[in-house]
């Protein structure tokens, strides 16, 4: 007997070089940036007005001594009212960059010509950079000498003699500047003239001393010569120039005259000296770092949101035949590792009963007698 095997096979879908061309799997980058596009008009807004934002607000800080500092221990009004005055003060951060103002200004006549350094926290500089100020040919105008180091600069010994307040000092002293004030109150820390100089003594030659706090020899405000030709003031109570204390007694006089006598004021704080870094160009604006910081955390935010969505899925049929027979070869091989002896040979009796029956005419319902008798009178 000859039996007919039965094949079934998947239909085959057409080959990967049968697809069409145009398709495309995913979406495009027009399809994506139509998606993006409301979230990326909101990004272009916010960084828009932020940077609006920082160009029309004013520039401040809240560095205490500082020009753009509106608090209460900020400078910025006497900067202010020495704008008035016709005198141009700006920032400076090393002593190198003023000596680049000072070049060639040293023994000019002319006040334009000339150079004032307001100098603060003269402690943080080395007595090199003191000394290479003394002989810039620059004024210096000390602002706060409590227990600063002036070593370099002057021989003048700052002490921590202080009056109180609504104890009214009067300038006791030829110096006009002092003169104009006519008095100051509650200043904290004063100057000694020198170690040398006994209590009471006169002062050196072309030094003034003013405004004394005690008996014993202790000044808010002294006057002396500089060795480079210029003239060093140095003013014992930084306060005195705040904008908090600006108001009060001779105050707002004597920071005025002190840091006004030329054109150019260079306004210096050493304890804020910065080295000129990749990141602390001084070139750059202050709010651009602000706005770039700004704009990189949008992005991260946005790759965050976007970052695992790459398109929506696409199903795909896969240009893959797979024959019928490997099915059946695949089915027993589960059966030959698992010694399932009655399970396959009861598939292959069902299997030979089918093949049979639909050669020899029995229906697939017939008892299994009847296929019996059917084979038994086809083989005799």
């Amino acid at each position: 007997m000859s039996t007919a095997s039965v094949r079934s096979q998947t239909p085959a879908p057409s080959s990967p070089t049968s697809l069409d061309n145009s398709q495309v799997v995913g979406e495009t980058w027009r399809a994506r940036v139509r998606r993006w596009r409301p979230l990326l008009l909101a990004l272009a807004v916010f960084v828009v007005i932020s940077v609006a934002t920082a160009l029309m607000r004013p520039s401040v800080s809240k560095v205490p001594y500082a020009l753009d500092n509106p608090g209460s221990n900020g400078a910025q009004a006497v900067g202010a009212l020495l704008r008035e005055e016709g005198v141009s003060p700006r920032t400076v951060r090393s002593v190198s960059e003023v000596l680049q103002a000072t070049a060639g200004s040293s023994g000019a006549s002319d006040s334009s010509q000339r150079v004032t350094v307001a100098l603060i926290h003269a402690g943080q500089l080395s007595a090199s950079e003191r000394s290479a100020l003394a002989r810039s040919g620059a004024d210096v105008t000390v602002i706060g000498s409590t227990y600063e180091d002036l070593t370099g600069l002057t021989e003048l010994v700052p002490s921590g003699v202080s009056s109180s307040t609504g104890k009214r000092l009067p300038p006791q002293c030829s110096d006009p500047d002092a003169q104009a004030a006519q008095s100051l109150d509650g200043i904290a820390g004063s100057l000694a003239l020198s170690d040398d100089v006994a209590a009471g003594s006169p002062a050196p030659d072309g030094v003034v001393a003013c405004f004394p706090v005690s008996a014993e020899g202790d000044y808010a405000y002294v006057v002396a010569p500089l060795e480079g030709g210029g003239t060093l003031r140095v003013i014992s109570d930084a306060s005195v120039v705040t904008n908090d204390r600006l108001a009060q007694e001779g105050n707002a006089a004597l920071g005025v005259r002190a840091l006004g006598h030329h054109e150019t004021l260079l306004w210096m704080d050493a304890s804020h000296k910065a080295a000129l870094t990749v990141w602390n160009p001084g070139s750059l604006p202050a709010w651009l770092s602000v706005t770039g910081f700004q704009a990189l955390l949008a992005l991260g935010v946005l790759a965050l949101v976007r970052g695992r969505r790459f398109g929506r899925l696409v199903d795909e049929d896969l240009p893959v035949l797979v024959r019928a027979t490997e099915t059946t070869r695949g089915r027993a091989r589960l059966h030959h590792l698992a010694g399932d002896r009655h399970r396959a040979a009861r598939a292959l009796r069902a299997g030979t009963a089918r093949r049979l029956g639909h050669r020899l005419g029995v229906p697939a319902s017939a008892e299994p007698g009847t296929l019996v008798e059917a084979v038994a009178s086809a083989t005799g």
